[in-house]
């Protein structure tokens, strides 16, 4: 009986007994299954998509130099709506005692006829200026606001969505509203900004010279539509000036009459964005001014007389511009282009190249980098030269890029129907 006893029990433990290599082997498959899951598999969530349609809330600029810390240089206020109208107080600190001191201001903006009003005061006396047809026709007011750091915020959102280094950044809490706090060093300037997350807006920003705090009214926001007042007092005496020389046009191929060439229009700019409007102008320095930016660079000779094309993308209180130039600027600047962009690259922030692979430049290498406009493309080809910067990120600029076709063979061609006549610029 006890040998019998003890084979029984030898079967038995062969049974239950798991070789110690099939458990280790089989430990080794699940943590490579986890690896791959976190860093392979697993879609890191979304970035939020601002769809932000209006703000109002108040402001505050710091001095941050010569002992003068957390001194409120300004205070105002600011209110923008998606319809392109803005308004906003400034109060300087301390109060001006000489002509060049900063004034009081009261500023307004009106898209419908692309009117801008600024009263400013001065020893009790008011003097109002009246500015007509400014580019772009949007959100044109001369106090400040969260919305002249949208580009940085657009920067942080394509940091995010790319896990770019080059952008140093921390998801927190601010109350109970989700932020990024972001560093970053741009034209060699160290800046730091906290970005809300669901709406893009920059509500804090420090330069190691100044801080700039906005303090939202996430509650009571104004209504999308609504429109502030650009009349002058009565009795006032008003000086208006022209809107810096840009030709408002209805259309793109318009604007490809009154230019000689015919402009490109993507057919893929991210959801929500429609073309607002449409201008012309002289070439301003371009295109050596839209990769360097200082006053050596001027327009490439010989290009007297060249005209460019401006398309202004909108999204609620998000936006971005698409300028090119046709024909005769690029097949002039070939070797100037090619020089700007080599000497550009080991300074821009996050300066990347891309092949594009569909539209009108299929095969042509697109360059992106980050410009305190926001994340910014150049591209070009014998026959056009064109440059994007604004509230997209850089996947969204390469998709963008590739939806370009020259007018007639597909893409959106209008901008958004204006309730107003074109003013005169």
């Amino acid at each position: 009986m006890q040998p019998e006893r003890q084979s029984r029990e030898l079967r038995a433990s062969r049974v239950t007994r798991r070789p110690p290599r099939l458990a280790t082997t089989m430990m080794a498959l699940g943590i490579i299954f986890a690896l791959a899951y976190v860093f392979f598999l697993r879609t890191p969530p979304p970035v939020p998509m601002p769809e932000i349609q209006s703000m109002q809330g108040t402001y505050t600029w710091q001095a941050q130099a010569q002992g003068a810390t957390g001194v409120p240089r300004e205070t105002g206020s600011f209110s923008a709506v998606a319809s392109g109208n803005a308004a906003g107080t400034r109060q300087p600190n301390p109060p001006p005692t000489r002509r060049d001191d900063p004034r009081p201001l009261r500023s307004t903006y009106d898209a419908r006829s692309r009117t801008g009003l600024t009263t400013s005061t001065f020893l009790g006396r008011d003097v109002t200026r009246r500015t007509v047809g400014a580019w772009p026709p949007a959100w044109q007011v001369a106090t400040p606001s969260p919305l002249d750091f949208q580009g940085l915020a657009a920067i942080v959102r394509a940091a995010v969505e790319d896990r770019d280094r080059s952008v140093g950044i921390k998801p927190l809490k601010d109350g109970e509203r989700k932020v990024w706090r972001a560093a970053m060093t741009l034209d060699g300037q160290d800046i730091q900004l906290v970005v809300d997350q669901l709406t893009g807006i920059v509500v804090w920003y420090a330069d190691g010279r100044s801080t700039f705090t906005a303090t939202v009214d996430w509650s009571s926001p104004p209504a999308a539509d609504e429109s502030y007042a650009t009349q002058a007092p009565a009795g006032q005496k008003v000086m208006t000036n022209a809107g810096g020389g840009s030709g408002y046009e209805p259309s793109p191929e318009a604007a490809g009459r009154t230019v000689g060439y015919a402009p490109l229009v993507s057919d893929l700019a991210p959801d929500g964005f429609a073309l607002r409007a449409v201008a012309t102008s002289d070439t301003r320095g371009a295109p050596g001014l839209w990769l360097v930016h200082d006053a050596h660079s001027m327009a490439i000779d010989p290009l007297a007389g060249q005209r460019q094309v401006a398309q202004l993308y909108t999204r609620g209180l998000s936006w971005f511009t698409v300028q090119q130039l046709g024909p005769r600027a690029a097949g002039k600047s070939v070797a100037s282009v090619s020089d700007a962009l080599a000497s550009i690259a080991a300074v821009k922030l996050s300066f990347e190249t891309t092949t594009l692979q569909y539209g009108a430049f299929a095969g042509a290498t697109a360059y992106t980098w980050y410009e305190t406009t926001g994340p910014t493309l150049f591209v070009s080809d014998p026959r056009h030269i064109v440059y994007v910067t604004g509230a997209l990120t850089r996947q969204e600029l390469i998709t963008l890029a590739e939806g370009f076709k020259p007018l007639g063979s597909g893409a959106s061609a209008s901008p958004s129907p204006s309730p107003s006549p074109t003013p005169s610029p």
